[in-house]
């Protein structure tokens, strides 16, 4: 490397490609770390634009910043809508495994990742530094979208936490809140060797999740001023719920006849989705935008009077530390990460029960919070602070000492 590229201090591999829009929350995490520390990170990932060459190093740019960065080839599928035949995870697992030589050439034994099926290849080299980061303590395989691969997912926790241990990581991160690391600590203390997990959430970027005009958001979105607007960001999937929404939304048109229910996202039950919402006569109350960009998911934010979560499971939701950015009001299940973010009856609902009725109970709840109080948004915005990526690089520095000296270079 001459004196005008960067000299990285670590390597990050990512399995999604952060120069396009985020469809996941590991995704969403590499831009954050990538804004946070720059060309201290030598980025892995696909590349979904195809204009990069495949399995070699090349110089290239984030925000006007000069990084190195390796593309393992684009693996996504071109229709978001459908679920691929192949687990995309075994994809990236086999490019990883094929790159990994090349991906050594560059002058760094430092690693993060936050891939679980990463961690048997990994542990077959040498690492100066490992920094792994759990996205979330729910078994990844136990709720996979390929029901036929769930009878796997103690086979691949184990062996999950044996490659993981035998990397002897320096900092073991995890996005969930500290009852979940507890349960997880306790639960695989034999497993863990000692390994301890910290406290890590899941951070939002203030600079373009903040509050706006929300009438003037409204309007430029073709949503009337008067009629309850709900937004869901995420992945469709069946993990995230949907379901549960879509029959919440059939009681409140009792009450609400001209409710709308905006889904920022897609994924494998679009289609799915959009027929149930015909069965059950909401059709007509639901919108589904597809994935957007942060700037355009931001407008929908603004312009909503609730966020909802309905998800089984969440590691640390990384939408729903936006919504608070916005200062919204949410209404969730509950999921890890949620009691941090929604203290209930100030700034928002939490559900316990998967029953429309219930949460259909909540939001209306939720709704006359933000009509009696003006003090709901500011509670979120509090909260939200502890959720800002400002503080994503000194935090993270103090737990990984490769990234501890500088804060960008």
């Amino acid at each position: 490397m001459t004196v005008n590229q960067p000299n990285p201090d670590a390597v990050y591999i990512c399995p999604g490609d952060p120069y396009c829009p985020p469809r996941g929350g590991q995704t969403a995490f590499a831009i954050q770390a990538l804004n946070a520390f720059g060309s201290r990170f030598a980025l892995v990932a696909p590349d979904e634009s195809d204009r990069l060459p495949v399995g070699s190093w090349v110089l290239s740019e984030w925000h006007d910043r000069p990084i190195w960065r390796f593309n393992i080839g684009s693996y996504a599928p071109r229709n978001k809508s459908h679920k691929p035949l192949t687990p995309r995870r075994i994809v990236f697992r086999r490019l990883i495994a094929k790159y990994l030589p090349a991906i050594r050439e560059i002058p760094t034994r430092n690693l993060f990742c936050d891939s679980p099926e990463l961690l048997g290849v990994l542990r077959r080299y040498e690492w100066s530094s490992f920094c792994y980061r759990f996205a979330g303590l729910n078994n990844p395989v136990a709720f996979s979208r390929y029901s036929h691969l769930r009878f796997l997912a103690k086979w691949f926790h184990r062996r999950m936490m044996n490659n993981l241990v035998r990397l002897k990581p320096a900092a073991l991160l995890a996005s969930a809140d500290r009852l979940a690391i507890d349960k997880f600590e306790k639960e695989n203390r034999e497993l863990l060797d000692g390994c301890r997990l910290l406290f890590f959430p899941t951070r939002f970027n203030e600079d373009i999740f903040h509050p706006g005009d929300f009438l003037a958001q409204r309007l430029s979105l073709g949503l009337t001023e008067n009629n309850p607007i709900l937004v869901s960001v995420g992945r469709l999937c069946w993990v995230k719920g949907w379901r549960l929404v879509l029959e919440t939304l059939v009681e409140l048109k009792k009450k609400y006849p001209s409710v709308k229910l905006i889904f920022v996202g897609d994924g494998e039950d679009r289609a799915s989705l959009e027929e149930y919402a015909r069965k059950l006569g909401v059709s007509g109350n639901v919108r589904v935008e597809g994935f957007l960009s942060p700037m355009e998911t931001w407008r929908r934010l603004v312009a909503a009077d609730l966020y909802l979560c309905s998800s089984y499971c969440e590691g640390w939701s990384v939408a729903m530390t936006e919504a608070l950015g916005c200062g919204k009001i949410c209404v969730s299940t509950n999921v890890s990460g949620v009691e941090n973010m929604i203290h209930d009856g100030l700034n928002g609902r939490i559900i316990t029960e998967r029953d429309p009725v219930v949460y259909a109970q909540a939001i209306d709840e939720a709704l006359f919070l933000r009509e009696s109080s003006n003090k709901s948004e500011h509670y979120s915005l509090e909260l939200a602070q502890s959720y800002s990526t400002s503080k994503l690089a000194e935090e993270w520095g103090k737990h990984w000492y490769p990234l501890e000296t500088r804060i960008l270079s």
